[in-house]
């Protein structure tokens, strides 16, 4: 990349407000022995460190392309807002069409960025090992948190472990290197049913 167009410290300053942006998104996923929620850099971070632990022992990922899509996969909430697996059918049914604007005023803001809009693009058509892996990856990270939190949030949202299998497991099987953890996290699961709400026949 030349250098002759490098960017200067007024751009510099506008990338750090983006990132103040994206701090600013809040999750409905709450941080264990706290009241507060999760951002989504504590949730970006979390899953950036956790893709490049395994990276390693699986080769034939990109092990850079892991960590820099996991770092930027949910900017595009700075202008679309998060969106709960379990909000309204009204809310979860514009998703897409809120993201896919989001994108494109990150690209159209960001021109002088290009890969941060060319990652977005493989996370969200997930035309990549990388980008299903992020993806599959960024599916199961709330359900170890609430694991680590004692099912905080699954009592509050009367998520039964069911309801969750159901949100999760087409989702995660995108990717069979993350399925394979998905699948041994619902064995332990399954032995701290005190974690779930009960199902409503019960």
């Amino acid at each position: 990349m030349s250098t002759s167009n490098k960017p200067d410290i007024h751009r510099l300053i506008q990338l750090h407000q983006l990132l103040l942006d994206f701090r600013a998104v809040e999750r409905v996923t709450r941080i264990p022995g706290t009241p507060q929620r999760e951002n989504d850099i504590d949730h970006s971070y979390t899953l950036a460190m956790m893709a490049w632990f395994l990276a390693p022992y699986f080769p034939h990922l990109n092990r850079d392309m892991l960590i820099r899509m996991s770092l930027i996969h949910d900017l595009t909430e700075i202008h679309a807002g998060d969106t709960f697996v379990f909000a309204e059918h009204e809310h979860l049914s514009t998703k897409g069409q809120r993201e896919a604007e989001a994108l494109a005023k990150l690209a159209a803001d960001w021109p002088d960025f290009p890969e941060m809009a060319e990652l977005l693009e493989h996370y969200e058509h997930r035309d990549t090992e990388e980008a299903k892996f992020v993806y599959a990856l960024d599916k199961v990270m709330p359900i170890i948190i609430s694991v680590i939190g004692g099912g905080r949030d699954f009592q509050d949202y009367d998520v039964t472990l069911e309801l969750m299998h159901e949100q999760k497991r087409d989702k995660v099987s995108v990717s069979p290197e993350v399925n394979e953890y998905y699948n041994e996290l619902l064995d332990v699961l399954r032995g701290m049913p005190h974690l779930f709400s009960k199902p409503k026949n019960e």
